[in-house]
């Protein structure tokens, strides 16, 4: 039985702010709070399953005005976004119709529709694809398509756009500030990442052998280390590149932003300062960077040459390196540890593409030119690791690696587990996979092990154990059947919007790295 609820919480300006760049009132606010509250309003008549509670609907009504509000004032942020993806798909919108009835810079209803999607999609709990013909969510979306078009020729002037502007000669702290906006304040992505910042510190208070006297440390490192390091669900993008789409490719500072790192967290010891720069050696790797001084005015310490020795993180633009978010002194360096994963934190992301290039020619020479194999024993799996390993070297022998590591790495079962198959998948971006008991459901050719069975879709997309570059090729090559579901074009959407989905679900895992180290 449907939740009703006759009235909700009413939207205040503090709301309000929480999705804006600003902090005090500007004129057009209290417009637009009276149009999220009448949305609002009429949004919780609407019969959308049993799903929403209370509060969903103001969320909803929030990213609906915001949406609205964005299209009037031009501030580009939807724009962005239905461009970019029409630059990889040919089209402004996965799943609706982009051709017919569809004026891009104008409100539209599939933009509606798609917003409804995306906000049901990412309520804590869903653990099921949203359908995005959902009869309920067309309904809600032909009521807020009416509301809006009323409301049209009533706008008031704003000025969104111009707070959103990044001048040519944009320093980093401003970029940074405005990536913050885009990636955990705008209508877009706020809703599910301010869920994850919230899990996140969440599980910060809750980690055992935390300082709380230093929480706010880690606590604006977790925030750093998701804006970097982590990508929204819209295209699976970086908080950089968001930025980067909204502006013009002539713009001083758009490759800067396509190509801002990831932050690296490790430890360092100070070497000494020069003119520009604090040099620091990364410990695990040996590797002497140059941090910029204008991201370590404010140390307040006394940094001993070749002594301290500090925890930081650090991003990569252009040609500097900048410290993000806080350091902290290490009272016992003698007594650190260090991973295996973070010895190869420096390490240069192409040569490491080529050595899988390279054992992605010796597998699939081994496996008569094809990215698939099947097994029914761990024996003859390990076997073939070892047909490849024993290749590589005969025909790359100058390239050393630890033999040891290489033979585990991505191996996804225990030697001791009773399995019925195994999978085996050369992924040319990361390495060599293996997915045990998975084989019924793929209709290839050479496996024996097929029995058609249907393929649980939501397994796949959901679960980042199942890289995208397996899931794609056994979606595009027809190697699965699809279990049916109600709606208007069952999986259908699946097929047509592949790579979209992908990226929307496996999200900082949508580009694997590449395996060559046990902790990497």
């Amino acid at each position: 039985m449907k939740n009703f609820f006759s009235r909700v919480s009413r939207i205040t300006l503090e709301d309000w702010l929480t999705y804006h760049p600003y902090d005090k009132e500007v004129p057009s606010d209290q417009y637009y709070i009276r149009l999220c509250n009448d949305i609002q309003q009429e949004i919780i008549h609407n019969d959308v399953g049993n799903y929403f509670i209370e509060s969903d609907y103001q969320q909803l009504s929030y990213m609906l005005t915001c949406y609205f509000e964005d299209i009037n004032s031009q501030a580009g942020v939807w724009l962005s976004f239905i461009e970019e993806n029409k630059t990889l798909y040919g089209k402004y919108l996965p799943f609706y119709d982009t051709v017919s009835n569809y004026t891009c810079g104008e409100v539209n209803k599939a933009d509606i529709q798609f917003l409804i999607w995306h906000f049901v999609s990412n309520l804590p709990g869903n653990e099921h694809l949203t359908d995005p013909y959902s009869i309920d969510h067309e309904s809600m979306a032909d009521l807020v398509y009416d509301i809006l078009l009323r409301e049209t020729a009533k706008v008031p002037n704003d000025q969104l756009k111009d707070l959103l502007i990044l001048p040519e000669k944009a320093d980093v702290p401003s970029m940074k500030r405005l990536m913050e906006y885009f990636f955990f304040g705008s209508y877009l992505n706020h809703y599910y990442m301010a869920t994850l910042k919230e899990e996140a510190f969440l599980e910060l208070k809750n980690q055992k052998g935390i300082n709380k006297r230093n929480i706010s440390y880690y606590a604006q490192n977790k925030q750093d280390d998701l804006l970097f390091n982590y990508v929204s669900p819209l295209l699976a993008q970086h908080a950089g590149v968001i930025l980067a789409n909204r502006l013009d490719g002539s713009h001083s500072r758009y490759s800067l932003l396509k190509s801002v790192s990831e932050r690296k967290e490790g430890f360092f010891r100070y070497k000494n300062t020069t003119a520009a720069t604090m040099r620091f050696e990364h410990i695990a790797s040996g590797i002497t960077i140059g941090v910029t001084l204008k991201s370590m005015q404010h140390t307040g310490h006394s940094f001993v040459p070749d002594v301290t020795v500090i925890r930081m993180g650090v991003v990569q633009w252009g040609e500097e390196w900048w410290m993000t978010g806080n350091y902290i002194v290490e009272d016992h360096p003698g007594k650190i540890k260090i991973t295996e994963g973070e010895k190869y934190l420096f390490a240069p992301l192409a040569s490491q593409i080529q050595i899988i290039r390279k054992q992605d020619k010796c597998f699939l020479e081994i496996n008569s030119n094809k990215p698939l194999a099947f097994f029914n024993r761990k024996k003859d799996v390990f076997s073939l690791i070892d047909q490849v390993w024993d290749l590589y070297h005969e025909t790359y022998g100058s390239e050393e690696l630890d033999r040891k590591l290489f033979d585990i790495h991505g191996i996804t079962f225990g030697i001791d587990d009773d399995l019925e198959n195994i999978t085996v998948f050369f992924n040319p971006d990361t390495g060599m996979e293996f997915y045990p008991d998975i084989a019924s459901c793929i209709a290839d050719k050479e496996n024996p092990f097929f029995e058609n069975v249907e393929a649980d879709i939501e397994e796949f997309l959901f679960n980042n154990n199942y890289s995208s570059n397996f899931v794609a090729y056994l979606i595009e090559n027809q190697l699965i059947e699809i279990e049916p579901i109600l709606s208007e074009g069952g999986f259908q959407y699946v097929w047509n919007n592949c790579d979209f989905l992908l990226r929307y679900y496996k999200r900082e895992f949508y580009k694997g790295k590449p395996k060559l180290y046990e902790e990497w």
